[in-house]
């Protein structure tokens, strides 16, 4: 009984080896809410995901909605020290856009750590999914996030264009995979428990 006690410790401390290797990948998601514009409800939503030693980060928009991709601001704020450069935000998903960080930090009473001016060569766009990269980030790092926003007109068209923020996201949670890891460890170490002890 002693033997089989030991083995299941052995175990167990592998499994939990295993995780510690292995990088925590987390998400946060949270919601574009507050605005200039007088509109209610959620606008859309931001997913920041780490990658390596990077932070994903993917604006989805609601129906009625997009986003202003030249001459636009993107605003971003942080915690625990991260500091963006002109070179901190890269991949934007809507071809040909780049940003130039700001030296003011806000967009009328909005206020960021951090503001990006961002264009597009080949004239204006408002694409409704934009997605980029920060360099050198955490996603616990990023707490906020803000957009110029276009409300679309019944052609796909601007009505109106305006500023919104996202509030600041939940607790950074692991993904499936982390989470099916140790969900796998913990039914071979119940498994071979049962087996030893039948």
């Amino acid at each position: 009984m002693r033997i089989t006690s030991i083995k299941l410790s052995i175990l167990a401390s592998l499994v939990v080896a295993t995780l510690a290797i292995a990088p925590m990948a987390s998400a946060d998601s949270f919601t574009i809410t507050a605005n200039n514009l007088g509109l209610s409800g959620t606008l859309g939503t931001v997913t920041t995901t780490q990658n390596g030693s990077n932070v994903d980060v993917t604006i989805t928009m609601s129906p009625s909605s997009a986003l202003v991709a030249h001459g636009s601001f993107l605003g971003l704020d942080t915690t625990a020290g991260l500091v963006l450069t002109n070179s901190s935000l890269t991949n934007f998903s809507t071809s040909g856009m780049s940003d130039s960080l700001q030296h003011h930090n806000n967009i009328g009473p909005f206020t960021f750590s951090q503001l990006f001016k961002t264009s597009l060569s080949g004239g204006q766009q408002f694409p409704t999914i934009l997605s980029f990269t920060v360099l050198n980030a955490n996603v616990n790092q990023i707490t906020g996030l803000g957009i110029h926003i276009c409300v679309l007109d019944n052609s796909g068209g601007c009505a109106r264009t305006g500023f919104a923020t996202t509030g600041s996201p939940p607790a950074a949670v692991p993904e499936p995979s982390t989470l099916g890891l140790l969900g796998t460890g913990l039914v071979g170490i119940a498994g071979l428990r049962r087996r030893f002890l039948s």
